[in-house]
């Protein structure tokens, strides 16, 4: 069915009732599941969390376009996917990088089936960092997109929603404002302005992180929890020089500012020298509430690790599959790679396998495999051979 103006809302519903229909059949929701892995606990089995955006769109039969700037829509593709592949949750958003650096002026543009993209950054030299102010994100560009967008899912889908606010970090904010050549170029010759456009990134993202909160309300009497997305932050494209010496410290000064918050960035995704320490550093220095390990194409760091970091920090840690795996892997490889790794992450709680962004072009096939791999051989208590 082709979705229009005039029947999206009736089609959300028809989609929400079946995803709680399905949701209801199980023992316990996604929220307790995660929550009780992040409490080192051990819940009925190892919830199923993915980055499903544009796959989303394409199985839905929309544009990311639409997705990027209609709640509805987004919803709508979030909701059709968790039913066709019986996902835990259902994704009700997606672009986490543009929203703030668009509200304050940046020219955006948004291809059919791809993520919108900056095209110009609107701090071309120091003193246009001076023409910036923080703008009303109850009314600036998509800034009611995810306000309204969290609202509806908060409404639509109850206890079986995910309450996250969703924001930029401070370095990919910055990088979205200055450029990330210009940026690195900053840190070098003109460290103060790099600090500076870094606080000024802390302040909106604290702005529109409090200006979602406020407009959805407490749940449950907690607001909902920001998530940061950070990937200019990790290494590379960064260095270990800039995560310390920049990254770290204004991710942490964030993060107190908000109480608490989920932040993905910071870790490498090349392997590097002495990169142990880095990813402990990451999580523990940032003060971030779970740690986050994206693989990519890599296979060089190894769940065993992470987990032996994750029990002796006593930090919860999700561990991303390979895009390439998923969207290019046999069925049995990526069945073999979920036992194999809920065997080790699995035990005692404390760290859970996700699926990172979802290629758009995954075969069906292998998100299904994915998906009930993860139902099969994450149930607790584990005992896998």
């Amino acid at each position: 069915m082709k979705i229009t103006d005039e029947n999206i809302d009736s089609e959300i519903d028809k989609l929400a009732e079946q995803f709680k229909e399905m949701l209801q059949k199980e023992p316990q929701g996604i929220a307790e599941r995660f929550m009780k892995i992040m409490m080192f606990q051990e819940p009925d089995r190892m919830p199923v969390f993915m980055q499903i955006h544009d796959h989303a769109a394409r199985v839905a039969g929309i544009t990311l376009r639409e997705m990027c700037t209609d709640y509805k829509k987004a919803l709508y593709a979030g909701l059709y996917a968790a039913i066709r592949y019986k996902l835990d949750t259902a994704a009700a958003a997606a672009d986490a990088y543009n929203f703030e650096a668009e509200a304050l002026g940046a020219k955006i543009l948004f291809p059919e089936d791809s993520f919108p993209v900056i095209l110009e950054p609107l701090i071309k030299e120091p003193g246009d960092l001076e023409k910036l102010d923080i703008p009303d994100f109850n009314k600036a560009k998509r800034g009611p997109y995810i306000i309204e967008g969290i609202k509806l899912s908060l409404e639509t889908l109850e206890e079986y929603a995910m309450p996250f606010s969703v924001a930029c970090a401070p370095w990919s904010l910055a990088v979205q404002l200055r450029g990330f050549n210009n940026l690195v170029r900053d840190t070098r010759k003109n460290p103060e302005f790099a600090h500076k456009i870094l606080d000024f990134s802390e302040d909106v993202i604290e702005a529109f992180v409090k200006t979602q909160q406020e407009a959805i309300g407490p749940i449950g009497g907690i607001p909902v929890f920001p998530v940061m997305a950070d990937a200019f932050s990790c290494i590379p494209p960064t260095s270990p020089k800039l995560v310390y010496d920049y990254i770290i410290p204004h991710t942490a000064d964030i993060i107190k500012r908000l109480g608490m918050a989920w932040w993905a960035g910071g870790f490498p995704v090349v392997q590097i020298p002495d990169w142990e320490r880095i990813v402990e550093d990451v999580v523990m220095k940032s003060g971030t509430f779970i740690g986050t390990i994206v693989m990519l194409e890599s296979d060089w760091l190894p769940p065993e690790k992470i987990k032996k970091i994750s029990n002796r920090l006593h930090k919860p840690w999700l561990f991303g599959t390979r895009a390439g795996l998923i969207s290019k892997g046999t069925p049995q490889e990526i069945e073999n790679y979920v036992k194999g790794t809920i065997k080790i992450l699995g035990p005692g709680g404390g760290c859970m396998l996700i699926g990172d962004q979802i290629p758009r072009d995954t075969p069906p096939e292998n998100l299904e495999t994915f998906v009930n791999s993860i139902k099969k051989y994450g149930k607790y208590p584990i005992k896998i051979e």
